[in-house]
């Protein structure tokens, strides 16, 4: 009777463990989607403004290169040094939830077929690199904005204080002059653009690579579970 007694209570916290474990894996696949969705509309938004950078840096090289430069072609390089050149767009990635099954060592509670695999298919080498591309394009656009401080008068597109504590950027004049029109540093500051499109075709590579990812992990985990 007391093996008997011992035997049952085994299983009953068999049991109970496995509906635990069941729910906990049912909460983080829950978790997990929701990252997803964050992720994919994300990457549909960086992509887009990256492509978007790709065309307009060809038109920012092609006028650093014209010559003459008209007054209207200077204000025009302001323009599109701001738009093109002077910031990053990269992914914030939404890893909270496969940060929590690693430190947990939960991740072992995906144990239906292929699932743990599927994950860090999503999770793994190529999103890190991804990242690193991200930092070194952003080391680029850095040395870009330094160099165009001998090209650039900063007091024209100047950010101001508004009374309210936001800030505000001034009407832009209607003459904007460059503050050289040296033939050899508009030339070596076009090629500091083109080598930071390069950069971002790059990151544009991996980052298609990982929407395809993040949209086949996204239907897996959904049909798998009966999650929406």
């Amino acid at each position: 009777m007391i093996f008997l007694a011992v035997t049952l209570g085994f299983f009953a916290e068999s049991i109970r463990e496995n509906l635990t474990d069941h729910s906990k894996e049912k909460e983080y696949v829950q978790s997990m989607i929701a990252d997803l969705k964050n992720d994919t509309a994300m990457l549909r938004d960086i992509i887009d403004v990256n492509m978007r950078r790709v065309s307009g840096i060809d038109t920012f090289s092609a006028l650093l290169n014209k010559t003459p430069l008209t007054v209207d072609d200077e204000k025009q390089l302001y323009i599109l040094n701001s738009r093109y050149a002077s910031n990053v767009a990269s992914m914030d990635w939404n890893d909270g939830t496969i940060r929590q099954l690693l430190t947990s060592g939960n991740l072992r509670l995906m144990s239906g077929q292929g699932v743990s695999d599927s994950i860090m298919n999503y999770y793994g080498p190529l999103k890190d690199l991804a990242s690193g591309q991200a930092n070194v394009l952003s080391e680029a656009v850095k040395r870009a904005y330094f160099t165009a401080e001998d090209i650039f008068d900063r007091s024209f597109i100047r950010v101001i204080m508004n009374k309210d504590s936001s800030f505000s950027r001034r009407p832009l004049p209607d003459t904007m002059r460059v503050l050289t029109t040296d033939k050899a540093v508009l030339k070596k500051y076009s090629q500091m653009v083109l080598t930071t499109q390069g950069l971002i075709n790059n990151y544009l590579d991996m980052l298609f690579h990982m929407y395809k990812r993040a949209e086949t992990l996204l239907l897996f985990l959904q049909e798998k579970y009966d999650v929406k």
